[in-house]
């Protein structure tokens, strides 16, 4: 990427999906998902059926579920040059019985090629951006505390650690 390429943060839309999971499956490739490394954007898509039969924006609207409208509504992809490169998924959760909203970043993925350009920060910063707009004032991101790379730009773009500390326990 050279100086004179633009980095354009946009809303995702259907057609992008392809894009999406193409980012994905090379960061995948070049083996550093520490973070998500047992959750994929198809998963995430998909409900965790799996890839539609065809790929292409058709077969997207009947495969994803009811569950999956909200989350493209807090979804942006990075383009360099026309080209999907990067790709953030957010929603909306509420807690403590629904008083409060807050953000979630579900994933954030940047191709191999374009990290450390500044594009994960857009991402972020444009979700932030429609969270605002959306009265929503807190977001919050999970992060395996041995992902230096993801931890270094959260904590570049203003994340912190909160006070709540999250136990796991596998049954």
């Amino acid at each position: 990427m050279s100086e004179q390429d633009k980095i354009e943060v946009r809303p995702i839309k259907l057609k992008d999906i392809d894009d999406i999971l193409s980012v994905d499956g090379e960061i995948r490739a070049v083996g550093n998902v520490i973070t998500y490394r047992n959750l994929t954007t198809e998963y995430i898509l998909f409900a965790g059926h799996g890839k539609p039969p065809q790929r292409s924006p058709a077969s997207y609207m009947r495969s994803l579920t009811g569950d999956v409208a909200p989350l493209l509504n807090f979804s942006f992809v990075a383009e360099v040059n026309g080209q999907v490169c990067g790709f953030i998924l957010g929603q909306v959760a509420r807690l403590r019985e629904g008083v409060t909203e807050i953000g979630i970043i579900q994933m954030i993925g940047v191709h191999p090629d374009y990290q450390r350009k500044g594009i994960g920060s857009k991402l972020i910063r444009a979700l932030a951006d429609k969270y605002r707009s959306e009265g929503i004032k807190v977001i919050r991101i999970g992060v395996d505390h041995r992902d230096k790379s993801l931890l270094g730009l959260v904590e570049h773009v203003g994340f912190g650690v909160d006070r709540l500390v999250v136990y796991s326990m596998i049954v």
